[in-house]
């Protein structure tokens, strides 16, 4: 299959077009097609206030109710909403442009946060519990949406089978949808090890297969030290997944969680149905990829 071919199937809103995508699709086809998918427009709307924390947001309108909501949450903070929307959106590529755009104002840290916030601690808290702070990646109180464990697991047969009869049964995309793809496209795309969230598997990760590796995954907010900040600071070849598991992995050595508190709506940007989850394979197989050639490497 050529480019133009998988984006037309992947951007259908057709469960069926999207396992076409997996069935037609060769590993250095998918892969070549995620690395050049064009970007969507960017345009990126300023909140004046103290650049020493810089705040990035990314948004589908950085008029609407959710930036507006998030900006005054972060208030006395220089905030940078990076609006962008569409079939292109790349979360990855409009926070690296917010990025970009928050270390011309030279701060200490920059703060990247999803827009869909329902509540936060005040900026003051924030500001101390950063006051303190020498690493490159700061995380927030643990929540079930950010600063969560995850584990890589080499999965078993038996366990895949079973999370998508209890996907199917209780509604759970994510459990369906894996359930269903995991088995069926695993040796296609050398797809290894399967990101799983701990909390979702609950006591059930024990019979999950063997776990490769465990760590903690900033997920919808983190904060990043300006002197590790690049060009491409998150991979812009995932497409909405993942990006954040990569870069925890890169600093979770050199991370620290802190004492501050917010809440986020449940897939208020993306949804948790199960064409995000359909979507959300191509992220598998990419980071699957490039832990294959990690470890080539050494």
């Amino acid at each position: 299959m050529d480019c133009q071919d998988i984006e037309r199937l992947f951007s259908s809103g057709v469960a069926s077009d999207l396992l076409s995508v997996y069935e037609r699709a060769d590993l250095e086809s998918l892969i070549r097609w995620m690395r050049n998918r064009p970007t969507a427009q960017i345009k990126i709307r300023e909140v004046e206030g103290d650049s020493e924390v810089v705040v990035v947001i990314p948004t589908a309108d950085s008029e609407g109710s959710f930036a507006k909501r998030a900006a005054s949450l972060y208030k006395g903070l220089h905030v940078v909403l990076v609006e962008s929307r569409g079939q292109f959106f790349n979360y990855a590529r409009s926070v690296n442009a917010g990025l970009r755009r928050a270390v011309e104002l030279s701060p200490r840290w920059v703060v990247v946060s999803n827009d869909d916030l329902l509540r936060a601690d005040p900026t003051q808290v924030l500001l101390q519990e950063l006051s303190t702070s020498t690493r490159s990646l700061i995380m927030a109180s643990p929540s079930s949406y950010h600063t969560y464990r995850v584990s890589l697991v080499e999965p078993s047969m038996t366990f895949l089978k079973g999370m998508r009869i209890v996907g199917k049964l209780l509604s759970l995309a994510p459990a369906e949808v894996y359930g269903e793809l995991v088995p069926r496209f695993k040796d296609k795309f050398h797809v290894r090890f399967m990101v799983a969230v701990d909390s979702m598997m609950g006591p059930m990760k024990r019979f999950a297969g063997k776990v490769a590796d465990s760590l903690w995954n900033a997920g919808s907010f983190m904060v990043l030290s300006r002197r590790v900040i690049t060009q491409n600071t998150l991979d812009e070849t995932f497409i909405n997944g993942y990006e954040d598991v990569l870069l925890s992995m890169r600093f979770r050595d050199d991370k620290e969680i802190i004492r501050y508190s917010l809440e986020e709506m449940k897939g208020g940007s993306l949804g948790f149905g199960r064409m995000r989850f359909l979507r959300n394979f191509v992220n598998e197989i990419y980071l699957n990829y490039l832990l294959t050639e990690t470890r080539s490497e050494t």
